[in-house]
């Protein structure tokens, strides 16, 4: 099933998906302190969609002028404002209520940095045309700005119209009935109602009480006179219906008495057709309840005009009787106009009445009989506030478990054996991915719930339900949820139950709790699962381990013996008589020593690369660096640096250029030279190793190109399925696109090329057993040559490739040779005009310092077109500063052999202290020369960092008259510690071990630098 599609929450980024979106998105904000939406910050938008996602009313007080900006139900609030006030600064608003508030609020979160809040607050709002009462809760939250101090303010506002209305509306009936049960008589009680009303009564802007005038003289309600009829006529009582002809005012409230008509005679009739008073009393006396007359149906009389409130548009006629349903009097009621008429107001102004014609009940009824009613009323209103609280508390208990039961995370049931019923939970359906309705289905079974157990765990819950029954203890089971159609993860759940027996001791009721253990069970079999891959990490570490402290002790242990022959060589040369010139073999054995030690420290230095790449790789610290290079140039690069090996065993290198590379790459592409070069070397050394010990020695280098990606059946390679990687966790490798995309983002947006690149050597070959070892780490199908290897070329390569969205593939056959091939993705580089300046492509790479590269890398051939450098600058004066003797004595002497003037320090301390006597100080023109400073990071007594502290220090304080160049020559050759180098004043960073010459490349830069600048 498709997930349903997500949408924008910021809607002034989406389409407008209505009217208020619409008109807000074509408002002209520009002419407004907030600006034009495009130039409006990320935290201004989410400040507005966050109160226009809102479906209460919302506002927002925006930046130091306070102009204000709100959703549409803020827009009903404010009335015929909108939109004048749209974007307005607060302080031109105080024409409104509502902005006078929000003003004085906006002082509080603006000066004190609180919010403010405003309760229970009075507003008259326009709707259908007419004011209407209104209570709000208003709360302003003050929103910090990037100084941390309030520069915006958020607005919440609730009504809680109907919480007051009602609560008021509960106050006044009380007063009413407190008012009207001490009263004796009806006219005591016509001038209470009419005081409780005046004191407390917010929904009654006036009342009327008009009593009947002679309770002797009576009409029949089919008597009555009609404007058809004799306006003065006298019939005989009905012995049924009794109708009082006139009516007199006895007090008023809200209203003037020289206003109201004094004497309303029902005997009259009235020819006109307009609405009035006679005509709604004759109907209330016919109808036996009340009336309510609103709009064109209330009489002018009493559509009359209240201070502050208007003009009163409903009012309700109540007719008030005794116990044989003699009318005693009228009590009309004009309804405030700020309130409309709901259902709620009609329910209170019928609760006036029954609290009326009680009272005048009583009061009619002789003496003793009032006594006794209203001992009686006493007690029934006692015992009925007695039950009413105890079926409340009872009914809130009910409440309260079953809201409890609801909420909760757990699943809760309870089962009754005998009646065979089930109640549970939301969360019980949930959990168990079953319905209320296809529980309900199964309740006639036994065993209801059953339905939900999975069919291994089946007759393990039916034992657990025995033993529940007979032994009548709580119960404990784990098992298996049934498996879904939907659902194909399976779940896991614990269910504790507990019986209730009846007086006879047996079990009526099991109620119990359902848990879903799944993600418990996940959690353990995760953790076992990542306890045996940290065993197994822990193994191929310690075989790593012990792998490595071999391949370094070996080339050791040759380097010690290669050292030994040299001086035995040269002190049996020094003992000979005569002391003679040496011989061509002698010769011959000291240039094999040496090749050998050069070898042994190449292959070690290869060891630490390849460890070191293992750790970015492992860290997600290694990156594509494209640049504008020929890859031919850099095969030629490899062939050439391992030419003499090959040469010493014989082996026939070459390069073949098909047709289809010169196609599609006429000169160059983008690609990472460095990680190309690293992966033909270890290729071409493990070509080397697989031929130098067979019959026909001869490796042949492939380039080949294509502008679409190749597949297993356009080529006669099988390629590797790429390495998995996990996506979920941010610290998990991004996909191999995802590193090609990062990598050519701002430096080139050419077309897409693939360069493909197989290494053929006619060695022993690989059996079907020994390619499975391939491409795995620490793993290798056989041993050749010397040096067996860390164990990581291969695996680094395919790592390195995938990190180039490419592939790579294998084909070989035992004692036929065999041929490694590869494709990595590159981008054709964009042409530019001769006069447009070169734009260094943006890297992460630190400023200085070329990447590490795998085994021979430092080993470089400057001769070739790409890699060529400046010839170096000579006769440069030089301090070494080296806490190691041999390494400063071995770094002095070749630097005097280049032809520089080299001084040298200890410490940090000695190099200050030289530093002193040279002629960079401000006090000493004419002293030591001194060019740049070679410097160690650690070192006794002080170290380098510390020392190019104080030398940047010193800089700035004028003790030297210039800057002083400063290269740092350092074994920490991880990225943060280069960096920290830099940091800290170095102008680059040398790692060891380094060669002489591209030591002097590096000088003669960072001098030229100087001069230049």
């Amino acid at each position: 099933m498709p997930k349903p599609q997500k949408k924008l929450a910021d809607w002034t980024l989406s389409d407008a998906a209505s009217l208020w979106f619409h008109f807000l998105k074509r408002f002209a904000w520009s002419d407004t302190p907030f600006g034009s939406i495009e130039t409006w910050s990320l935290e201004l938008r989410r400040s507005t969609a966050k109160i226009m996602n809102s479906p209460d009313p919302r506002i927002l007080i925006f930046g130091d002028q306070k102009a204000i900006i709100y959703n549409e139900a803020f827009a009903a609030v404010i009335g015929s404002h909108h939109p004048r006030c749209l974007g307005a600064p607060l302080a031109d608003l105080q024409d409104d209520k509502v902005f006078e508030i929000l003003w004085d609020m906006s002082l509080t979160a603006y000066d004190n940095g609180r919010g403010a809040r405003r309760m229970r607050e009075e507003l008259l709002l326009e709707r259908g045309g007419s004011k209407e009462q209104t209570f709000w809760n208003m709360f302003l939250s003050p929103l910090p700005g990037f100084d941390g101090y309030c520069d915006s303010a958020v607005g919440e506002f609730t009504d809680v119209t109907d919480l007051v209305v009602q609560a008021q509306r509960r106050s006044q009936g009380l007063d009413i009935l407190d008012s009207l049960s001490k009263v004796d008589d009806l006219p005591e009680l016509w001038s209470k109602i009419l005081g409780a009303l005046d004191q407390n009564a917010p929904d009654i802007s006036f009342a009327l009480v008009y009593t009947a005038v002679d309770h002797s003289s009576f009409v029949h309600s089919n008597a009555l006179p009609t404007p058809n009829t004799t306006p003065h006529h006298d019939t005989l009582q009905s012995a049924t219906s009794y109708f009082v002809k006139q009516y007199q005012l006895s007090g008023s409230m809200g209203l003037s008495e020289n206003v109201l008509e004094p004497t309303i005679d029902l005997s009259i009739a009235e020819a006109s057709t307009e609405p009035s008073v006679i005509d709604a009393f004759r109907e209330a006396l016919e109808k036996k309840e009340i009336i309510t007359l609103s709009d064109e149906a209330l009489p002018y009389e009493l559509s009359v005009e209240i201070a502050n409130s208007g003009t009163v548009r409903c009012a309700s006629i109540l007719p008030i009787s005794d116990l044989d349903g003699k009318p005693l009097a009228f009590v009309v009621l004009g309804l405030d106009p700020r309130r409309p008429l709901t259902e709620q107001m009609s329910r209170f102004v019928h609760c006036i009445h029954e609290a009326i014609c009680k009272q005048a009940i009583l009061v009619t009824l002789p003496k003793e009989q009032q006594k006794f009613q209203r001992k009686y009323e006493e007690t029934t209103m006692a015992l009925s506030t007695e039950l009413r609280l105890s079926i409340l508390k009872a009914k809130k208990k009910e409440e309260k478990f079953l809201r409890i039961a609801k909420s909760a995370p757990l699943g809760m049931y309870l089962y009754s054996p005998k009646e065979r019923t089930i109640q549970v939970n939301d969360a019980y359906l949930k959990i168990t991915g079953t319905t209320k309705e296809e529980l309900d289905k199964t309740t006639a079974l036994e065993l209801p719930w059953l339905q939900t157990v999975s069919e291994e765990y089946m007759d393990i819950a039916i034992k657990e339900w025995q033993h529940l029954m007979t032994d009548k203890t709580p119960s404990a089971i784990e098992y298996k949820i049934r498996d879904l159609a939907d659902k194909h993860t399976p779940r896991w759940v614990s269910a504790t139950s507990f019986p209730d027996l009846d007086e006879q001791g047996e079990v009526y009721l099991i109620h119990g709790w359902l848990v879903d253990i799944s993600d418990r069970l996940a959690k353990d079999t995760l953790l076992a699962q990542r306890l045996e891959d940290a065993l197994e990490t822990k193994t191929a570490t310690e075989h790593f381990l012990d792998m490595v402290s071999h391949e370094m002790r070996n080339p050791l242990s040759a380097i010690f013996q290669c050292s030994d022959e040299i001086l035995d060589t040269i002190n049996r040369h020094k003992i000979q008589p005569g002391t003679p010139a040496m011989t061509t073999s002698q010769l011959k054995s000291l240039e094999d020593a040496a090749h050998t030690i050069a070898l042994c420290a190449q292959h070690q230095n290869g060891i630490f690369n390849d460890i070191l790449t293992v750790s970015k790789l492992d860290s997600q610290l290694l990156t594509i660096m494209p640049e504008k290079v020929r890859p031919v140039d850099i095969v030629q690069k490899a062939l050439k640096m391992y030419a003499q090996e090959a040469k010493r065993s014989d082996i026939v290198t070459s390069i073949d250029v098909q047709e289809t590379y010169t196609k599609h790459i006429p000169e160059s592409v983008m690609a990472d030279p460095h990680r190309l070069l690293q992966i033909i070397i270890n290729l071409l050394t493990n070509a080397i190793n697989h031929t130098r010990s067979c019959r026909e020695r001869s490796i042949v280098i492939s380039l080949s190109a294509s502008a679409t990606e190749p597949d297993d059946s356009s080529s006669q390679i099988v390629f590797m399925p790429p390495t998995p990687r996990r996506t979920s966790s941010p610290l998990t490798p991004a996909t191999e696109q995802d590193h090609f995309s990062a990598a050519f983002l701002n430096s080139c947006s050419g077309q897409d090329v693939y360069l493909h690149i197989a290494v053929q050597d006619t060695g022993c070959g690989l059996s079907e057993s020994e390619m499975g070892l391939l491409f795995k780490r620490f793993s290798q199908p056989k041993t050749y040559g010397q040096y067996s290897g860390s164990g990581l070329g291969l695996f680094l390569s395919k790592e390195l490739i995938e990190l180039q969205a490419g592939r790579i593939g294998v084909t070989s056959a035992e004692g036929f040779g065999t041929t490694f091939s590869f494709y990595i993705k590159c981008r054709k580089p964009i042409e530019e005009s001769p006069s447009a300046p070169m734009v260094t492509p943006t890297s992460p790479r630190i400023r200085g310092h070329r990447p590490r590269m795998s085994r021979t890398e430092a080993f470089n051939d400057r001769d070739l077109e790409f890699t060529r450098q400046s010839s170096p600058v000579r006769g440069l004066h030089v301090l070494v500063v080296e806490d190691n003797p041999l390494n400063q004595r071995l770094v002095a002497k070749q630097l005097r052999s280049q032809g520089c003037t080299v001084h040298t320090a200890d410490h940090g301390l000695d190099a200050l202290e030289f530093l002193s006597k040279t002629n960079i100080t401000s006090s000493n023109p004419s002293g030591t020369r001194l060019d740049i400073v070679l410097l160690d990071i650690e070192m006794p007594v002080m170290d380098g960092l510390t020392c190019i502290r104080k030398i940047r220090d010193s800089e700035r304080e004028g003790f030297y008259t210039r800057r002083v160049p400063v290269i740092a020559v350092t074994a920490n050759a991880r990225d943060e510690q280069m960096r920290e180098a830099l940091e800290a004043g170095m102008d680059d960073v040398v790692t060891k071990p380094f060669r002489i010459p591209e030591l002097l490349v590096r000088m003669s830069e960072v001098v030229s630098g100087r001069v230049s600048a």
